[in-house]
């Protein structure tokens, strides 16, 4: 593995090196400027490397960055920025999902062992990423991602995951009768120290359909970014498929998710006020540049509307690609009983097309089943601190 630092302080080279010395084992380490950056361009598609770049000079460091984005077997850290949102959005764009504000011997030893560790599990196929965003709260987005990620489990036939990352409001783990079961908050507590005993007593096992779901409300405790972060990439080695269902409220752990989705659901009703916020959403997804990957699911749609499909498109702005229709009952039946929406109903049907569009890209390759049986902790042993 290849430690690159890349900046225009000889001091920061130094000052890295001695932070690492003696803790990771490197083959080489590069000392590379500003302009050096093309080298990273050059490595060879098997080679690891950590790449750790001073941000004291955005402008230079940036095409640093782009230069190792895509690269499976590259670990980029970004150090001296991400103190705001206005500098965390082009760092998540080009691939850097480790961000330090600013220099520290032991977050740097912290985010290169983070690396490092990432690095050793790089060749595993890594989950296709589903994000739910409602336009507005009450648009039901937490229903569809529920009912369409249990179908799309049903049709892959393999264990399939979903996160509830509404962690102030979200009810997913209500809609299932999910009650008693670990929740999303506990999961995201201890995001640092996941391995795959911890996974299993936090997961909730309905079928093929893995639940890390809501729980009870907890508006004092903020989580920082990280721990979602954490937890997605623990999450997407162990699955084919995940699915998110975000509360759209646009914060940094939203952006993360997003951007690394293959494909983002925003669920919007035929309500003024929901089109409106709808149109917001849809200049926040432009601004990240992700609209290539949103389509809308048009929920609770009745056969009389003062919209069509056209008419809510030219609203959004964005393609209209699910109408799903108006069925309180059924959906009230279903959560009475904690049951899936399953069968020849309308509602069903189009629920099983967003689930089909989930998982009909899959690869055939199997990962093992992420979640341990009881007999197995017989003969397994069990094996960031976030910023403020």
């Amino acid at each position: 593995m290849i430690l690159a630092t890349v900046s225009s302080d000889a001091g920061f080279h130094r000052d890295v090196r001695a932070a690492l010395d003696g803790h990771i084992r490197f083959e080489a380490a590069w000392d590379l400027g500003y302009h050096d950056c093309a080298r990273l361009r050059g490595l060879d598609s098997e080679q690891k490397a950590v790449v750790i770049i001073d941000f004291t000079d955005p402008a230079r460091a940036l095409p640093a960055a782009r230069a190792a984005d895509g690269r499976l077997l590259v670990g980029t850290i970004a150090v001296n920025t991400g103190g705001s949102r206005e500098e965390l959005l082009p760092l998540m764009e080009a691939g850097v999902r480790d961000v330090l504000p600013t220099f520290s011997y032991r977050e740097i030893l912290q985010a290169a062992n983070r690396a490092a560790a990432k690095l050793g599990c790089a060749g595993e196929l890594v989950a296709d990423l589903y994000a739910f965003v409602p336009a507005k709260p009450g648009c039901g987005a937490t229903t569809v991602a529920t009912y369409a990620t249990a179908a799309a489990a049903r049709l892959a036939g393999e264990s399939t995951l979903l996160l509830d990352f509404d962690i102030r409001l979200g009810v997913t783990t209500f809609l299932l009768k999910a009650e008693g079961a670990r929740s999303i908050s506990e999961a995201l507590l201890v995001s640092d120290r996941l391995d795959e005993d911890l996974w299993a007593s936090l997961v909730s096992e309905i079928g093929n359909l893995h639940l890390l779901g809501s729980g009870p409300i907890d508006f004092s405790r903020p989580l920082p970014a990280e721990c979602f972060t954490e937890l997605l990439d623990f999450a997407v080695r162990r699955y084919s498929v995940v699915s998110v269902d975000l509360p759209g409220s646009m914060e940094d752990h939203e952006c993360e998710a997003l951007l690394r989705a293959k494909q983002i659901f925003l669920v919007c009703t035929p309500n003024i006020g929901a089109l409106h916020v709808a149109r917001r959403k849809a200049d926040w997804f432009r601004d990240l540049r992700l609209t290539d990957k949103v389509s809308v699911v048009f929920n609770c749609t009745e056969r009389r509307t003062a919209f069509s499909v056209v008419d809510i498109e030219r609203i959004i702005q964005l393609p209209v690609r699910h109408l799903l229709p108006a069925s309180a009952g059924e959906i009230a039946r279903a959560v009475q009983k904690g049951s899936l929406i399953e069968g020849s109903s309308a509602l069903a049907k189009q629920i099983a097309r967003i689930a089909g569009e989930m998982t009909m890209a899959r690869p055939t390759v199997k990962k093992p089943n992420p979640v341990r049986r009881f007999v197995e902790y017989f003969s397994v042993s069990a094996a960031r601190e976030a910023r403020g």
